[in-house]
């Protein structure tokens, strides 16, 4: 598994190039094995430049190597807000930071012998190992505010969802940090009152999702951690039964167990499932992974969960208000949607659908509104009804989520 963290450095530099208004930071040190993407980050200080030194590890491994790494950003100093000369690097075995001092590039020159090139990094008279690091002044540290990870299991090259608020303080920024080695971002955008990134995954196993956000005025920083495994589907996995993975029933049913703990009298009333952000229009219900259940309450009150991984859910949240136009869904189904896409093409609808609900429609006694139905939205316009109960068909042509009376098969 990657994990994200300090790495530790046994020698720091910077160095500054007017001409270029380039801040070049430097590290030298010994990390272990199956370490990569050592990188320097920004952080925000009001005290001035601070960054971090930043990593991935794992699977852990025997033994260690020995790094050099060097990172340049573009900054105009000296400058009124960085006044210092300094910069602060925090590192796994410099957690309070050290301050090191910013050599202008024409003195880190000078300080080297005639037939020595320009240095990327300095040589080991500049990056000097500090023996007595310097804490942050007390006055100028910020609040760190880190959450429990979130553990999402998401399916091998399938893709899955990450999400944020999208309320960011004045002046402040969210950021996310993600191995490269296993993820791959496909889209980013903000959907409703949140930013949704969408990944795929590029190999199997355990790996982190980081998403920091930083205060503008007052100092803080937020880390959200999202521990991702990343599972094969197995051809097994996808009979109504489930297998090596949760079924849609097996997902929904860990939806109820949440929302009926906290709220004994709620009542199932939709399940919504969706496309990932940007992902195009599918013929396996599997690609829906994104779920929304709907819970009716005994006192007028609606209970909506998001689903936040394969198996995994956020916090249910109530609203004072009912939600009105489908009845309860008897719970549990006996059809998964698998089963229900399966019917759906045997009877002659073969394309691709852009999403599907599992809900009772209200309506008279008696056939067809005696059974909750799958309704999948066809990407060429129709809404195709599936009996959960008798595998009965209806179509509405106009693609709305109302059924029609007259049977389609």
């Amino acid at each position: 598994m990657g994990f994200f963290g300090l790495e530790p450095a046994d020698k720091l530099a910077a160095s500054y190039e007017k001409a270029t208004q380039t801040l070049t930071l430097y590290a030298e040190g010994t990390v272990p094995n199956f370490t990569s993407g050592i990188t320097f980050n920004r952080a925000p200080w009001m005290g001035g430049l601070k960054f971090t030194l930043d990593g991935w590890t794992g699977p852990r491994g025997e033994g260690s190597r020995p790094y050099v790494h060097d990172q340049s950003f573009k900054f105009d100093l000296p400058s009124h807000a960085f006044p210092s000369g300094t910069v602060t690097i925090v590192t796994a075995n410099h957690p309070n930071g050290k301050i090191v001092q910013i050599d202008w590039l024409e003195q880190l020159q000078q300080s080297l012998s005639d037939d020595q090139p320009k240095p990327s990094p300095p040589s080991n008279k500049q990056l000097t190992p500090d023996l007595n690091p310097q804490p942050l002044s007390p006055g100028n540290t910020e609040q760190h505010i880190i959450s429990d990870p979130t553990h999402i299991t998401a399916l091998f090259k399938l893709p899955f969802e990450i999400q944020a608020s999208d309320e960011v303080p004045r002046h402040g920024e969210v950021d996310i940090i993600f191995d490269p080695q296993y993820l791959v971002m496909t889209t980013a955008g903000i959907k409703d009152k949140d930013i949704v990134w969408t990944f795929n995954s590029l190999q199997t196993g355990n790996t982190q999702v980081i998403v920091i956000t930083t205060g503008g005025i007052a100092t803080f920083i937020k880390r959200e951690v999202y521990d991702i495994n990343i599972v094969v589907l197995e051809p097994k996995s996808s009979g109504p039964q489930g297998g090596a993975i949760l079924s849609f029933l097996g997902r929904v049913n860990i939806a109820d167990r949440i929302v009926t703990k906290q709220y004994p009298d709620a009542k199932l009333n939709v399940v919504e499932a969706t496309l990932p952000v940007g992902a195009s229009a599918t013929t396996n219900p599997l690609h829906l992974s994104q779920l929304r259940a709907i819970f009716l309450t005994g006192n007028n009150g609606t209970v909506i969960i998001k689903s936040t991984g394969w198996g995994s859910w956020g916090p249910p949240e109530f609203i004072k208000e009912p939600l009105i136009g489908s009845g309860v869904v008897p719970w549990p189904v006996k059809m998964d949607i698998v089963v229900a896409v399966q019917v759906m093409q045997k009877a002659g609808y073969t394309g691709n659908f852009l999403s599907c609900s599992l809900r009772h429609p209200l309506g008279p006694s008696g056939k067809p509104f005696d059974e909750p139905y799958y309704i999948f939205q066809m990407e060429d316009g129709p809404a195709v009804f599936v009996g959960v109960n008798d595998s009965s068909i209806y179509v509405n042509k106009a693609g709305q989520a109302v059924l029609p009376e007259k049977n389609a098969a």
